[in-house]
Parts: structure tokens; sequence; C-alpha cells
């Protein structure tokens, strides 16, 4: 037990920082929660007709959990994992959850455009609380919310549900934000596409 020996540092904000958990190690451990959760719950829906058929190591959280330690050969990764699995999984699985319906084929255009506006509204509220905080680029990755994570979704399909290449995508694709505005072109194909 690794981290029943560390020393906290209780004037920390981080609760990683607090626990002298390195950040690459939190980052690492993170993504690890959401790229099972996500591998399991996509490929559920790809290889079964019917979701409730799949088998439930690809449909619950121990499910989840199962995959994810079996990624694991650190100690100090694999505590951290199980103190921090659940609060990333329940996120994992709420984005996942908004990004069926977004690709769902049964919205109407109208539940679609209210859909982008909800999104919108909370992307630009995140980005308002970025400026505030003064986020660097560097930060974007651990800027998790479910929007942020609902990027990750189709990061998991690119790496073809491999971890090491999810992770370089993943620092590829949201450590560069592009510093443009919002772009209404995109947002009106995103509607009535």
């Amino acid at each position: 037990m690794i981290l029943k020996n560390r020393e906290f540092n209780h004037s920390k904000d981080h609760f990683h920082d607090a626990m002298n958990i390195p950040g690459y190690v939190r980052t690492k451990c993170r993504e690890r929660i959401f790229f099972a959760a996500f591998s399991n719950a996509l490929q559920r829906q790809e290889l079964f007709e019917d979701e409730d058929d799949a088998p439930k190591e690809m449909s619950t959280v121990t499910g989840d959990l199962q995959r994810t330690l079996s990624m694991i050969t650190d100690e100090l990764e694999y505590e951290y994992t199980l103190l921090t699995f659940y609060g990333h999984q329940k996120l994992a699985m709420e984005a996942f959850g908004r990004y069926k319906y977004l690709n769902s084929k049964d919205k109407s255009k109208e539940d679609k455009l209210k859909l982008s506006i909800i999104n919108l509204i909370q992307e630009l509220k995140d980005r308002s609380d970025d400026e505030e905080e003064n986020t660097t680029e560097e930060d974007e990755i651990d800027n998790v919310t479910v929007n942020t994570a609902i990027k990750r979704i189709s990061i998991v399909k690119e790496s073809h549900y491999n971890f090491d290449t999810y992770l370089k995508q993943l620092t590829k694709k949201l450590s560069s934000r592009p510093d443009s505005d919002f772009n209404v072109d995109d947002f009106l194909k995103d509607i009535f596409d």
C-alpha cells in the first residue's frame, strides 16, 4: 500500500498534489478510466444489436474497473486509479449518454438545435472559466467536463482501442485549442447535418 505511507501536503489546492502524486500519473490514471469506460461502451454498441445482450464485463461499473485495472502495472497508479475511479467513470458514462443522443437518428431538428445551444453555452462558460483561472494550453487535457469527455470518445475510436495510441492522439488533439472564436459555420453544420 504505497498511498498509506505517503506524506500529505494539505496546503495544496489539487487532490493529487496534496497526495504528492505527479501530474503525469494523475493524467494517465484518469485517461485509463475514460479509455476503458468508452471502449466497453463503444464495443458493446458495435458488437451487439441489443446492448442488453452484451456480457456484464462490458456493461457494468465493475466491468469498466476490471478493464481499467488490467492495463496497469505500476502499484502507485493502481492505488490512485482505485481511489479516483468512480467519479471519472460516472462522468464518462454521462458523456457517453450525451454522445449517443447527439448521434441518434431519432432527434428532430429542434432537439438538435436546443442541444447545440446548450453545448455552446457550456463551452463558452468553460472558456470563460479558463480565462479567469489563466488556464494554459497544457491544461486543456486536464479541463475535464462532459463536453471534453465527449471529444475523447472519437479519439478512443480512432485509436482502434489501443491505449498508447489513444494517449498520443489525446495529447495532440486536446492540447492544441484553436485561438479563434466560435465558428458559426461549424455550429450550423452540426445542427443541420
